[in-house]
């Protein structure tokens, strides 16, 4: 099921990211953590997959995180060459990082670059009907610069008591000092052999971050995980 959506914001968060929030001319069912294909008017025919950065809302607005890679494709002129008024055209839901409606086990969110996108969702879900489950978001970056939406995410740790936020940069000191990969900083505030974890980013990112949960005893089971990149995805 395709339908199309009027872009209405278009921020620059960085020379290569872009948030954007569009609204759809139809209802699109889809969960907290799914991602949909996004064909646009400067990419004519061409399309890539995107996590949806929200839970679903009855206004139907979604919000997208996008990084350019390189000069041209989808994800460049997403970022480049998008502004409010076009017009976009999204393939059906898919993906099932979605969260387990029966589990009340407290959940670990690892994010790199635009991973950051369904762990949002996620946590705006959860911020519908969460009391009692702790909410742990790591955020790994290369250089403190680019954490692009960093403001959003404190003012959503600041609203939410159960949401902490741990940011961690592996080619450059951080505020405290500190230099490690995302994957060697969650080790470190582990175990969590009684948590569900949720781990976003590029394929490096992810594969390393499972290799340490695994070294870590973290029941496979418990452990969802997405490679974020600009891959193909045809309606």
């Amino acid at each position: 099921m395709d339908v199309h959506a009027r872009v209405l914001t278009h921020e620059r968060r960085g020379a290569d990211v872009a948030v954007f929030t569009c609204r759809t001319g139809a209802p699109l069912p889809f969960r907290a953590g799914q991602h949909v294909s996004i064909e646009c008017p400067y990419r004519p025919w061409q399309s890539r997959a995107y996590a949806i950065a929200n839970a679903p809302r009855p206004d139907r607005v979604l919000e997208f995180h996008v990084r350019a890679v390189g000069a041209a494709g989808v994800s460049a002129a997403l970022v480049r060459r998008l502004k409010p008024g076009d017009l976009l055209r999204l393939g059906g839901p898919r993906g099932t990082l979605t969260l387990d409606p029966l589990s009340r086990r407290d959940l670990v969110f690892v994010t790199g670059g635009t991973g950051l996108a369904p762990a949002k969702a996620l946590i705006d879900e959860l911020s519908r009907f969460n009391r009692t489950r702790w909410i742990h978001l790591f955020r790994g970056e290369r250089h403190a610069r680019d954490f692009y939406d960093r403001d959003g995410v404190d003012r959503l740790a600041r609203r939410h008591p159960w949401l902490t936020v741990v940011r961690a940069t592996s080619d450059e000191p951080d505020e405290h000092g500190e230099q490690a990969p995302i994957s060697e900083v969650v080790a470190r505030h582990g175990p969590w052999p009684d948590h569900d974890v949720y781990v976003f980013g590029s394929a490096a990112m992810v594969e390393a971050t499972l290799r340490r949960l695994d070294l870590a005893g973290v029941p496979p089971a418990r452990i969802r995980s997405d490679v974020v990149g600009p891959t193909p995805a045809p309606f």
